[in-house]
């Protein structure tokens, strides 16, 4: 896997905020697979939990840079 965008006291809430727009589209997405089946189905829908989970560990990451390095916010 690559690297992300490196997190910085300048765009640290903007990447929280891009994070969980992009967690609440993928939730849409697994929701769309399920109604509409296809071959793939299972396999998409997999991939897209697994980048839930993902994009959920990089929010967590994030707020964790936020309690060290960013006090009274």
């Amino acid at each position: 896997m690559g690297k992300g965008t490196k997190i910085t006291k300048g765009n640290v809430h903007a990447a929280i905020k891009d994070d969980k727009a992009h967690i609440d589209y993928l939730k849409r997405d697994v929701l769309d697979d399920q109604k509409k089946g296809g071959k793939y189905k299972d396999i998409n829908q997999t991939a897209d939990e697994k980048h839930i989970s993902k994009l959920a560990g990089d929010i967590k990451a994030d707020k964790s840079f936020i309690s060290k390095h960013m006090h009274k916010i």
